[in-house]
């Protein structure tokens, strides 16, 4: 149940985000930036194309034999990343749980004292245990996609990524472990699902 609440969290505090963004966006000619956000991300950095990213595809993704030890587990993780214009992902990095439209910048400071791009048992952390991080970003590299469109022509696209590790197994739940990715950018959500490699055996409950 707190995993429950904690995913419905963290998708209401998108969501309203992201319908506030539109709001204000209507009030203002919309500006194409795919290139210009090496120096930080913000929500100038967020502009949907004419047509965005389709076709997604991840691979499977696993939690280390280290995990075992853990028997139940649960952390998320955000990422930036851009998907370029001829098919590939660049430049996937850790970005602090901040509400949709904050700059990167605002971390660490006045109300967002304590921001972090990990929450582990739903408390913001420092990181994530046994190399989960790297685990997420190798994931995320290797997806798979068709380029969004601009007038025609293909382009880069930046997008928020959340994914959610949640391990449970042990004597009562087999099966039931699951790792959700969710690819967003600043209209809605491109593709979400359970990555959990063996996430087609079932979830046994005893």
């Amino acid at each position: 149940m707190p995993r429950l609440l904690h995913q419905l969290l963290v998708t209401l505090v998108l969501m309203t985000g992201i319908v506030a963004h539109q709001i204000i966006s209507r009030k203002s000619v919309p500006v194409h930036t795919f290139n210009r956000c090496e120096s930080e991300f913000s929500a100038s950095c967020f502009k949907t194309t004419t047509s965005p990213i389709s076709n997604v595809f991840l691979p499977d993704a696993d939690f280390p034999a280290t995990f075992k030890r853990f028997k139940t587990f649960y952390g998320s993780l955000r990422l930036k990343a851009r998907f370029n214009s001829v098919g590939f992902v660049e430049e996937v990095t850790p970005f602090p749980m901040l509400p949709y439209g904050v700059p990167e910048s605002a971390a660490g400071k006045s109300e967002f004292l304590g921001y972090t791009p990990f929450m582990r048992e739903w408390k913001f952390a420092k990181e994530l245990p046994f190399g989960l991080t790297d685990i997420a970003i190798d994931q995320i590299k290797h997806t798979g996609f068709s380029p969004a469109m601009l007038d025609g022509k293909p382009v880069s696209q930046w997008v928020m990524i959340n994914i959610e590790f949640g391990y449970n197994e042990n004597r009562f739940a087999s099966g039931c472990s699951t790792i959700e990715v969710t690819i967003m950018d600043d209209k809605d959500v491109r593709w979400t699902g359970n990555t959990w490699v063996h996430r087609d055996r079932g979830c046994v409950l005893i």
